[in-house]
């Protein structure tokens, strides 16, 4: 897909209607305003945290599908900030544990210092 020529609201609103959907839904689960939802997909341009806010409420991986390097690119290292409260750090550490984020990023930083 190339993201470059895709309005990313558009396609986010879509592709939540598509799967059976509704932004009030979302934004509820996604614990924001209707309205304030509706003005993102309105925009083209969108935050990380914002994909993953909505990718969280959808079950959808916006993130993965905007986020990814398109073929031919050179990968690149990727700052990724999570504000969150201090009382859900080890919820959110246990989650990423579980899913092996921590394994993947653990791997890689040993056949570096390797």
């Amino acid at each position: 897909m190339d993201n470059k020529s895709i309005h990313i609201g558009n396609y986010v609103r879509q592709n939540i209607k598509d799967n059976g959907g509704t932004l009030a839904d979302i934004a509820r689960k996604a614990g924001i305003s209707k309205e304030r939802f509706n003005n993102w997909c309105n925009k083209d341009d969108w935050y990380v945290k914002d994909l993953f806010t909505i990718s969280q409420a959808s079950g959808i991986d916006f993130v993965k599908i905007f986020c990814q390097p398109e073929e031919g690119e050179q990968d690149t290292k990727v700052v990724l900030h999570i504000e969150i409260e201090k009382s859900k750090a080890n919820d959110v550490l246990k989650y990423i544990k579980d899913k092996q984020l921590y394994s993947i990023l653990k791997n890689k930083e040993n056949s570096q210092t390797k």
